[in-house]
């Protein structure tokens, strides 16, 4: 750039030089020709200082033509007739050492211009450095900024925000987008000035999909596309929409490396093409190398946090179960105690033992149905419980339940009804789907007055079979609605009839299948609890749809 500048700028443009330059020798001329009376011998000194401001505002040129016209003036003017002949005495060495001097200062004043454009342009490169170095100096304050917030940042989530927060402010860039990587697993951590739609499609992201985000991490090295028309033609069919990002000049994409493991990754667009610059690339990646430190460490907190909030899961669970076994299993265990002391009498009358017997294997059913909870309960809280998942008959179903719950209800004087549709199939584990109907029409007929009415229907709606189990009992009040699906609740405390894990257990299997569970409820009508498994098999002619 100097060296361009040094081919030299005249301080006049070439037409404005070449008028100067003819102004200023008529003018000399005039000068000239007013005052030859007062001098004996010819003298040319008007014409020096025009050949030097031709020279000086005009340049090389200017001065040339000035010094031309000159050498014509005066030999018409000064040196008598014809221009070869000798004019007055000492005129030809006059016109020699006019020669000589316009020369020497016509020389003397292009070397003066170029070296007063050479100072201008050194003075310009200085201002546009001193303006770049307090440029890097405000970058420089605002990283330190960044670098605090990170060491700062605890979780993943906050690390994220920082990066793309205040991160992208102190790079000038306009978007961003940053992910982890886990192994070969790739993890959408944030976006900014990306359209939902876009983000949506990045939160699905594999290591061979060829964008550059994805690119730095399989590569390693940090990815340039220089122009939006060279990202529309590189990555504009990789997804759909995202040509709509070629509006920028420049885009990096950095993988985030710390203690050489790839820990995610960071693209960056910018909308001016400065940023391919040096100090721009450099706090770009000095930007990279902070928030991968940040990374690694939050995700380590993040792993840490995980493990202490499944050990305080885990111990609350603990602490729960020995609250049960403290005093749920208590009561039946003290039947038991009870009833084996009275039969050890050996008058004890037939009747009261058989009666005595019974009560004995009741309260053993509800001890062993309670551990059975417990344990389910502590297998799902772990992540432990299996499912084995195969085609089912909801017909099946249905007539396991109705003969297991039939007699349950005729002892508590509770009418019962069930009904399924034939070639119905679910898939699902037949083993939890008998438990959670159970969990629920044991429920219902437990809390439905004597002649009442519970009811199981199984219905194919859309690509899911509904079961619903109904009853007329008291309702369910709604402040305690959001609660009815949580471990250890009960509406009333001094219920003992449970332990109020049922419902909870059956919203994990439930889910855990693929499916969902809701209740409906209104005081003094009763309430139905309804539960959907996707279906696998359906008769076209038995399909409703799902409102």
């Amino acid at each position: 750039m100097i060296e361009s500048q040094q081919r030299s700028r005249p301080l006049w443009n070439d037409g404005a030089g070449y008028l100067l330059a003819v102004v200023a020798t008529l003018l000399a001329h005039g000068a000239t020709v007013a005052l030859k009376q007062y001098w004996p011998t010819p003298s040319f000194m008007f014409f020096i200082p025009a050949v030097a401001i031709a020279a000086w505002f005009g340049g090389l040129g200017p001065s040339v033509l000035a010094t031309a016209m000159s050498l014509v003036l005066i030999r018409i003017n000064f040196l008598g007739p014809g221009w070869f002949v000798a004019g007055p005495q000492n005129g030809p060495l006059a016109v020699v050492a006019f020669l000589v001097v316009v020369v020497t200062i016509a020389v003397l004043m292009e070397a003066l211009r170029r070296s007063r454009v050479l100072a201008d342009s050194h003075a310009t490169n200085l201002e546009r450095l001193n303006a770049e170095n307090q440029r890097v100096a405000r970058l420089a304050t605002k990283l330190l900024d960044v670098s605090t917030a990170l060491s700062e940042a605890q979780s993943v989530d906050e690390v994220a925000e920082v990066v793309l927060g205040k991160g992208l402010a102190v790079v000038e860039a306009a978007r961003g987008v940053l992910i982890s990587v886990d192994g070969d697993r790739l993890k959408l951590l944030g976006v900014r000035g990306i359209s939902p739609l876009l983000e949506a499609q990045f939160s699905t992201l594999t290591q061979d999909i060829e964008i550059p985000v994805v690119r730095a991490v399989r590569e390693g090295k940090m990815i340039s596309i220089e122009s939006g028309e060279e990202f529309r033609k590189t990555y504009g069919g990789v997804y759909p929409g995202l040509e709509e990002l070629a509006d920028m000049q420049t885009y990096l994409a950095t993988p985030l490396i710390h203690a050489g493991e790839t820990v995610g990754s960071l693209s960056l667009h910018f909308k001016e093409a400065a940023a391919v610059g040096a100090s721009d690339r450099a706090f770009t990646l000095l930007l990279a190398q902070t928030a991968a430190a940040a990374l690694h460490r939050a995700r380590s907190y993040d792993a840490e946090r995980e493990k202490r909030r499944d050990a305080e899961v885990l111990a609350r669970a603990r602490e729960d179960v020995l609250g049960v076994v403290a005093h749920d299993l208590r009561n039946p265990l003290n039947l038991i105690q009870m009833t084996a002391e009275l039969l050890l009498d050996e008058d004890l009358p037939h009747p009261r033992r058989s009666e005595m017997l019974a009560i004995a294997v009741r309260a053993a059913k509800e001890m062993n149905r309670l551990i059975e909870d417990l344990l389910d309960t502590v297998r799902l809280q772990a992540g432990r419980l299996s499912l084995d998942v195969e085609d089912v008959s909801v017909d099946k179903i249905i007539r396991q339940a109705e003969e297991t719950f039939r007699p349950v209800a005729a002892r508590r004087r509770v009418r019962f009804e069930a009904a399924g549709q034939d070639g119905v199939i679910v898939r699902a584990d037949p083993t939890r789907v008998s438990q959670i109907v159970g969990n629920l029409l044991g429920n219902a007929i437990k809390f439905t007055p004597e002649q009442g009415l519970v009811k199981l229907l199984a219905t194919p709606k859309d690509t899911q079979v509904l079961f619903q189990v109904t009853d007329d009992g008291p309702g369910i009040p709604a402040d305690n609605m959001p609660h009815i699906f949580d471990n250890f609740w009960q509406a009333r405390k001094s219920d003992r009839r449970g332990v109020g894990l049922g419902l909870a257990i059956a919203k994990t299997l439930v889910e855990a299948q693929g499916g969902k569970i809701w209740v409906e409820s209104k005081i003094d009508h009763g309430s139905t609890f309804s539960f959907s498994l996707p279906a696998v098999s359906v008769p076209a002619d038995k399909v409703e749809t799902l409102v």
